[in-house]
């Protein structure tokens, strides 16, 4: 089974693009989203994603308290069902 890091590459690649590229190589745990020129829009969609994909919620208020990839992983590492 994929780790939580390598799902979410994956889904980063399949679901967001920046200047036409894929961009799930680019995460990097010290960085966000919006680090990496994803649209605040596209960034709302990929957490749908994320919802349906490992079954958490990720609430406005919540995403206002993930700052990083890392923060991200660990989250879902802990909340993921």
């Amino acid at each position: 089974m994929a780790s939580v890091e390598d799902r979410l590459r994956q889904l980063a690649d399949e679901n967001l693009e920046v200047d036409g590229q894929p961009i799930g190589k680019l995460l990097d745990p010290d960085k966000s989203i919006a680090d990496l020129g994803v649209s605040s829009v596209d960034a709302v969609a990929f957490a749908k994603v994320l919802e349906q994909e490992f079954n958490v919620s990720l609430l406005p208020e919540k995403i206002g308290e993930i700052s990083s990839i890392g923060d991200l992983i660990a989250y879902l590492e802990a909340n993921a069902s």
